[in-house]
């Protein structure tokens, strides 16, 4: 194996639950979505700014929003267009953060 491969199976991920708010201001939307980051000591704070910042990144790139975890109002899902929608204002700073939980992965 190279090097580079050794070291990406070594990097260690942690995971939040985060509760975003978008819409109307007065009665905002909220929904849940899983990030991964590469920092252990997340909050609301930093979690905002790489939403701004990495809304749009993909595996195998971190930190990054699982989109494919996003539940809306508990459990619906959005549409390709409604997702693309959100992640485009997120990207720009239009949705905002209202909670950042650590999630805890147990081994099988």
């Amino acid at each position: 194996m190279s090097e580079s491969t050794d070291s990406a199976e070594k990097t260690q991920f942690f995971l939040y639950l985060v509760t975003l708010a978008y819409g109307e201001k007065d009665t905002p939307t909220l929904a849940q979505v899983v990030f991964l980051s590469d920092k252990e000591e997340e909050d609301t704070r930093t979690v905002a700014k790489a939403l701004i910042e990495n809304a749009k990144n993909t595996a195998p790139k971190t930190p990054r929003f699982d989109w494919s975890t996003l539940k809306v109002q508990g459990s619906q899902t959005l549409n390709d267009k409604e997702l693309t929608k959100l992640v485009d204002a997120a990207s720009q700073g239009q949705v905002g953060i209202g909670r950042v939980s650590g999630l805890k992965v147990s081994p099988n």
